[in-house]
């Protein structure tokens, strides 16, 4: 695993992020934090708190919720993306 200190993080934020690896953050020579890309589950995750959320705001059934979610699948299945 890759280290860079706080000090880059802060100058080439961007430029870190583009990397897209898994990065351990020194400060002063000690690990004080782990970056890490985002993956497929954490997306799907992420994703379906929020749609929870939304949901509940509208007042949309879990029935109703899942059925939607079902047709989500089979749209990204069909178009690769999933």
């Amino acid at each position: 695993m890759k280290t860079v200190n706080v000090r880059d993080v802060r100058n080439r934020f961007s430029e870190i992020v583009d990397r897209n690896e898994e990065l351990l953050i020194l400060r002063r020579g000690v690990p004080v934090m782990k970056i890490s890309p985002v993956s497929k589950e954490d997306l799907m995750r992420y994703y379906l708190s929020k749609a929870q959320e939304e949901a509940e705001k509208i007042g949309l059934s879990e029935k109703e919720g899942l059925q939607v979610l079902d047709e989500l699948r089979k749209e990204m299945k069909d178009e690769g993306r999933y």
